[in-house]
């Protein structure tokens, strides 16, 4: 019976539509699971796109945070630099003066007999404990160091009376 039905032209155009049916389903099938891999595909590399583009936007965000410390670092530097120089420069003006004023006892104390005496004589014990001074680091120490065991002398009486 197989035979007979195969033995018509309508039986084998009915084979070959059910063949075409099953490749095009077939293929229907495969493209349908071939576009939800690419459309899987497609979301993943968007949002791996946009991962990187958010990546980038905090290095770039970093990075122009940096480059302001930088400048005001810079700043900071030259501010300082300056501030340094001016420093130095009254720091020679100060030893230029000193020794100029070094230079002028030294030369009078030569020239002026009297007053070489009176430079050579020790000082009175009062002012040596007024120039002696320990290691002040601070405020407290200072307040310490005022409110000692060694008073000042009392005001009003004259030396030597």
């Amino acid at each position: 019976m197989l035979l007979n039905l195969l033995r018509s032209p309508l039986s084998w155009l009915l084979l070959a539509l059910a063949i075409a049916c099953t490749v095009a389903m077939a293929g229907w099938g495969w493209a349908a699971t071939s576009a939800a891999t690419a459309k899987g595909k497609v979301t993943t590399l968007q949002s791996d796109l946009k991962a990187a583009d958010d990546k980038a936007k905090e290095a770039a965000r970093r990075e122009q945070g940096k480059d302001s410390t930088i400048n005001t670092l810079k700043t900071e530097l030259d501010t300082q630099a300056t501030a340094a120089a001016k420093l130095q420069g009254q720091l020679d003006q100060l030893a230029q003066s000193a020794a100029t004023r070094a230079d002028t006892i030294k030369r009078l104390k030569r020239e002026n007999a009297e007053l070489r005496m009176w430079a050579d004589r020790p000082l009175p014990d009062p002012v040596i404990r007024l120039l002696q001074r320990p290691a002040i680091t601070g405020a407290a120490d200072y307040q310490a160091y005022l409110s000692g065991p060694d008073p000042l002398p009392a005001t009003g009486g004259q030396p030597n009376q």
